[in-house]
């Protein structure tokens, strides 16, 4: 299965934003099973946020700033977003 850019991009950005609970397990039925987080469901504070939304655009060249987040609310709606920012 190939993963797209902005699966990679939001996988590799809660590796960094949300060590403790993305975790081995979590990482692997991302990917694997093309789970879809609540981004509440991962208890990323302001500045793991930040460190998300910067993640993000240093992979992908897409701003998405931390205020954005809760509007869109799943890593399935950030893929989604990335996707249609990046055709």
């Amino acid at each position: 299965m190939e993963i797209s850019r902005a699966r990679r991009a939001v996988f590799e950005a809660l590796k960094i934003a949300a060590p403790h609970t993305f975790d081995d397990a979590l990482r692997h039925a991302f990917l694997a099973e093309a789970l879809n987080l609540k981004l509440t469901e991962l208890d990323m504070d302001s500045l793991g946020e930040m460190e998300f939304c910067i993640s993000i655009e240093l992979s992908t060249g897409v701003t998405v700033l931390p205020s954005q987040l809760a509007a869109l609310g799943s890593t399935e709606a950030i893929e989604l977003h990335l996707e249609q920012a990046l055709a």
